[in-house]
């Protein structure tokens, strides 16, 4: 595509791109106020990088767009593109924070005013003898305590909305008349999508070098007012003093075998559900299917109290099974697999009878290799869930013979008195060796995970 442009467009294209890199890199510096002058050349010199191409770029569409002139006006051209939609979305949106940030200012100062007579601002209150500004905060409501970030985002949206209706207005026509412009901008959108994808990427892997980078730190390091990104002395030692310090082999046990059972049980259990809610012939079905259905809305934490007294009362607590039986069935996976299972035609399962098939035939031999990647996909999922989980583990587990890793990774911060100590970097290091098993787990079966929860999505 780069190749299709002319020398001048490709260098203005080159010059219009390293200029947006300097100027993103620039007001990323702002807030971290490096030492030394250069810093302010930059938004000079990306300002030129950018602006002086463009009467370059611009030439040989204006002229074709005066040659050709468009028939319809510009606004029923703008009309035309989705992309005004959303602007006209985030006008709404900015318009809204802006009259947030109006009835958070009136009601600021209306506050400020009954708790300090005759002053305009905070600091004139703090001066007057009568102002208790811990009375004063605790007044305001959200708006009022937060108006001028509502003011602020507002504004910036508002002007990021305007910049984008005049390059709508001016610069989209020119565009429109040039091919190797289009080429040109084609070759934007594309650095701009692969730039948007690699800082999400950074941001989502970002606490996951933050955890292992931490876990080679001192703890006086760790706990420096200003953080560092790499540590200045590798300490190896902080796993070997885990393992001393809590018996995480019992833990990875116990996490392993509760985990596999979970999953066996919400399969096994969900398969079989899916299977009567979608083949299955039944007064009520869909009744009962919406009570299924209306357990995904119930949280844990509703729930947990009568679930701990029948544990209770089977003598479950501290126990494999008091962790295992509450989380044995899942009304997600259920509504996944049936989606799944309407989706075969119930030829093969009639097929499957002819051959002598009974139902639990039909459900081995047909309907789950047909839907072998949600299945994957399932088991994955609650394999995670299951080594995860931390609330219920925690509320039933008391000594470490029944503690999982998560519960257990916790319990690195008291010492062997009882004591809670900041050894950050050993909690960090369990942590590290928590999250190893699913890590790995999530590179070897990402495909599946993707494709099954793809399917279901379809289903």
């Amino acid at each position: 595509m780069f190749n299709r442009l002319d020398t001048r467009k490709k260098i203005g294209t080159v010059s219009e791109l390293v200029g947006f890199a300097l100027l993103i890199f620039a007001l990323v510096l702002l807030p971290l106020r490096p030492a030394g002058s250069w810093k302010y050349a930059l938004l000079p010199v990306a300002a030129a990088l950018i602006l002086l191409p463009i009467p370059v770029m611009w030439r040989d569409g204006i002229r074709q767009m005066k040659q050709k002139p468009s028939r319809y006006t510009h606004w029923h051209r703008m009309r035309q593109s989705g992309f005004f939609d959303l602007l006209v979305l985030f006008t709404v949106i900015a318009l809204i924070l802006l009259a947030c940030w109006c009835f958070g200012n009136i009601t600021y100062h209306a506050t400020l005013r009954h708790y300090a007579p005759g002053a305009a601002t905070l600091e004139e209150a703090r001066l007057q003898p009568d102002f208790i500004e811990y009375n004063f905060k605790q007044d305001l409501n959200l708006i009022a305590s937060s108006y001028p970030s509502f003011g602020m985002i507002g504004l910036i949206i508002l002007a990021a909305v305007l910049l984008c209706g005049l390059y709508m207005r001016f610069v989209s026509p020119i565009v429109q008349a040039d091919e190797h412009l289009q080429i040109a901008h084609s070759v934007y959108r594309t650095v701009a999508q692969y730039a948007a994808a690699i800082l999400v990427v950074v941001i989502s892997l970002f606490p996951i070098y933050w955890m292992v980078i931490s876990s080679l730190k001192t703890s006086d390091e760790l706990l420096r007012a200003v953080p560092t990104l790499w540590p200045n002395r590798f300490i190896w030692d902080n796993y070997p003093n885990v393992l001393q310090k809590a018996p995480f082999d019992r833990y990875l046990l116990n996490t392993l075998v509760t985990t596999v059972i979970m999953m066996l049980g919400e399969l096994t259990i969900g398969v079989m559900a899916a299977y009567g809610f979608s083949k299955g012939e039944f007064k009520g079905k869909n009744l009962l299917f919406m009570l299924v259905l209306g357990a995904l809305m119930v949280p844990i934490q509703v729930t947990f109290v009568p679930i701990y007294v029948t544990i209770s009362r089977l003598n479950a607590i501290d126990t494999w099974r008091g962790v295992v039986l509450p989380n044995m069935v899942s009304a997600y996976f259920i509504f996944m697999l049936r989606q799944n299972f309407m989706a075969v035609d119930n030829s093969y399962i009639e097929a499957g009878k002819i051959d002598g098939m009974g139902r639990f035939g039909t459900i081995i031999h047909v309907l789950c290799p047909m839907c072998k990647p949600t299945l994957i996909t399932v088991s994955i999922i609650s394999f995670i869930n299951g080594w995860n989980s931390y609330f219920w583990p925690k509320m039933v587990t008391q000594s470490e013979a029944s503690r999982t890793i998560a519960v257990g990774v916790q319990r690195l911060k008291e010492t062997y008195a009882g004591q809670y100590v900041s050894n950050f970097n050993e909690i960090m290091a369990g942590a590290v060796m928590a999250i190893i098993p699913i890590v790995l787990l999530f590179l070897i079966l990402q495909k599946y995970i993707m494709t099954g929860m793809s399917k279901a999505a379809m289903k």
